[in-house]
Order: C-alpha cells, then sequence, then structure tokens
C-alpha cells in the first residue's frame, strides 16, 4: 500500500484523497501542495488547505453526496486564477484504494484559453448574423402568409424549406448568445421559490410537439409533490426542454421517456431516462464541452448544435444546481438535475438577478 501512496505522491498532477466515510481530505500530494503554497502532509484537515483548493475539495464532497457505490467516475471543472482544471472523482473500489476517494486533477488551461478564442469568434460572427437572418425568416414567413400573391406550388415548397433552415440558424446563433450572456454574467434569473411539478409540467408541455414527431411517450413518476426550488422557473424550464428532447430524439419510436422528481436529501432531484443506445464509456467526458455531439443513431436526422448541454450546465452552475448522468450502452441514459432545497441554500449563495 506504502508503494501505491508514493506513486499518488509522484504525480505530476494534483491529486487529493478523501476519506470514503466522512469525505474528509487525507492526503494531497506534491503537486497539490506547490499549487496550494504548503507542504505537503498525509491527514490535511479540509479547514487546513489554501483557499482556492479547499474551495475544490468542497466541490468535490458535494460532487460525492449525488453518487452511490455503482457510480462510473465523475468529472468536474474547478479553476484557479487563470489555471482551469478537470477533476476526475473515483469512489472506493475503483480507485485501487480501499475506503479513500481519489480526486485527480488535470490541468486544460490550454484547452480552455482555445475554447475562449474560438468562443469570442463565433460570438461576433453570431451578433452579426442575427439580425439580417431575423429579417429574412420573416420576410420569407410574409410570403409563405400570401403577401406577395399565391405562390406556385414547387415555389412555395422551396420557400418554407428556406423558412425552416432560417429558423435552425437562428436557435443556434441564439444557444451561442446564450452561452456568451451566462459566460459574461449577464443572463438575468428571476429566481423564485418554485414548486417543482409546475415547472416539469410546463416543460413536457413545451415537448408535446416534439413527443408526436418522433413516437415517443413521457411518464411522469412523482414521488416529491411539494418539492420547491429556489430557482429561475422558466430558465429551469429551458434546462428540461433540453434533457426532454435529447432523450426524445435518442428513443425508439414506441418508447417512453420518464422524467422522476425525488426527495434526496438536501437537494429535490429531477430525473430524465431515456431507452436510447446509450453513451460510450470513452465519450463521456466529453458530453458537455461546446460543439460535441455523441451517439450515431439518426444524427443527421436529429440535428442539433452540441450547445445544449453546455447550457444547462451553465445555467445549473448559476442557480447552485448540479447535473450528473449515468448511461449503459444498449439500455440508454439518465441525467440527474439536483437543486438543493431552499433551506440549504446560504443567503449568500444564492444568484441575484442579472
Amino acid at each position: 500500500m506504502q508503494e501505491a501512496w508514493t506513486i499518488l505522491d509522484r504525480q505530476p498532477d494534483p491529486v487529493l484523497v478523501f476519506d470514503g466515510q466522512t469525505h474528509a481530505v487525507r492526503f494531497q500530494n506534491r503537486a497539490a501542495a506547490r499549487l496550494a503554497g504548503q507542504s505537503a502532509a498525509a491527514g490535511v484537515p479540509l479547514a487546513d488547505l489554501c483557499g482556492w483548493l479547499r474551495m475544490s475539495a468542497a466541490k468535490v464532497a458535494t460532487l460525492l453526496e449525488t453518487m452511490d457505490a455503482e457510480s462510473a467516475p465523475k468529472h468536474l471543472e474547478v479553476s484557479h486564477c487563470d489555471a482551469h482544471f478537470d477533476v476526475t472523482v473515483q469512489l472506493p473500489g475503483l480507485s485501487g484504494f480501499p475506503d479513500q476517494i481519489v480526486a485527480a486533477f488535470h490541468d486544460i488551461t490550454e484547452r480552455r484559453n482555445a475554447e475562449r478564442q474560438k468562443q469570442e469568434l463565433v460570438s461576433t460572427v453570431s451578433h452579426e448574423l442575427r439580425s439580417p437572418l431575423t429579417a429574412i425568416k420573416g420576410a420569407m414567413g410574409l410570403v409563405l402568409a400570401g403577401s406577395a400573391g399565391a405562390l406556385p406550388e414547387r415555389a412555395r415548397d422551396m420557400v418554407q424549406i428556406a423558412h425552416r433552415n432560417a429558423n435552425r440558424l437562428i436557435l443556434i446563433i441564439n444557444d451561442i448568445l446564450d452561452l456568451d450572456k451566462i459566460a459574461d454574467g449577464a443572463m438575468v434569473f428571476d429566481n423564485a421559490h418554485t414548486p417543482l411539478v409546475e415547472v416539469i409540467d410546463a416543460a413536457v408541455e413545451a415537448v408535446a410537439g416534439y413527443r408526436q414527431r418522433f413516437d415517443v411517450k413521457a411518464d411522469l413518476v412523482i414521488e416529491a409533490r411539494d418539492a420547491v426550488a429556489f430557482i429561475d422557473p422558466n430558465r429551469l424550464v429551458q434546462v428540461l426542454v433540453n434533457l426532454l428532447s435529447n432523450a426524445i430524439k435518442f428513443s425508439p419510436a414506441g418508447a417512453a421517456v420518464t422524467v422522476r422528481l425525488q426527495d434526496n436529501g438536501a437537494f429535490n432531484r429531477i430525473s430524465v431516462t431515456d431507452r436510447g443506445e446509450g453513451i460510450p464509456a470513452s465519450e463521456q467526458r466529453f458530453l458537455f464541452d461546446r460543439f460535441v455531439q455523441i451517439g450515431t443513431r439518426n444524427r443527421a436526422a436529429t440535428g442539433g448544435t452540441g450547445l445544449g448541454l453546455s447550457i444547462v450546465q451553465a445555467i445549473l452552475d448559476k442557480q447552485n444546481g448540479h447535473i450528473t448522468f449515468t448511461s449503459q450502452v444498449g439500455v440508454g441514459t439518465t441525467f440527474h438535475v439536483d437543486l438543493p432545497k431552499p433551506d440549504a441554500v446560504p443567503d449568500s449563495d444564492i444568484p441575484k438577478a442579472g
């Protein structure tokens, strides 16, 4: 066992080891200590870690509350000054350290900087495109409504195709600009104590046409009918509509997606389960990256920007929420949205509008 600890200590990436029962920090390797600006020592209590590392450890501890013995390794991202780290969390048995939980920090700063530069370019182009595209869509809508007189059938079909594609481009641009707003802190959140059943009902109703198109039903399992969260209901509807849309389009015809509301201790949990092809383990860590589309079934037919889950994660981060998922190839995927109960959110953590 000592040899294993030595290997961890010599890893170039920062590593924290948590007690499997109490989730207290039991070990930080040399790389973590250098980053924290303190000497390495086994048994370092959470309170003695430097500020950013303590906050990172707290995020890992919160993630652990959403994991069980069957959970695959999970990933979360933390930042320190201008550095960004992808944290891989492994439970006992998977980590090779009995009764210990290992969190390894991988530096992804260069990747994030490249993504930021790409996003700045895409955002600039999107701003320039939205106004003329909206005008084009509006003009085609007027033509289809008969403002320019009756159209021959073939011409009408061609204008309808152009109109649909203009609308799709506008949706893509709006997704990009939503991410831009969140990153800049410009997205407004109108938070209120909101019954979650009402949000679920609104989201399921919003995708009714989508369900009909793909011949997929929605099963609601409400186990916590009185559940309330302090959130922006419209933004949570946006989150659930995205998850439901993905679940519907990747489920086979005639199947059902399940939406479940549960009391999960300090959190209320909304889960969306599909009966689709599942997500290969090798692709799961990229699921929330921008412009990433996972899976191959009907990709051309179902479309998508590869931005939806990035927006979901960004909105939930701003609402003190958390999203995780489990997936099995050939069986399906379940996304879990955990929202703190109102009495579990400190006043200082409640997002303000703007």
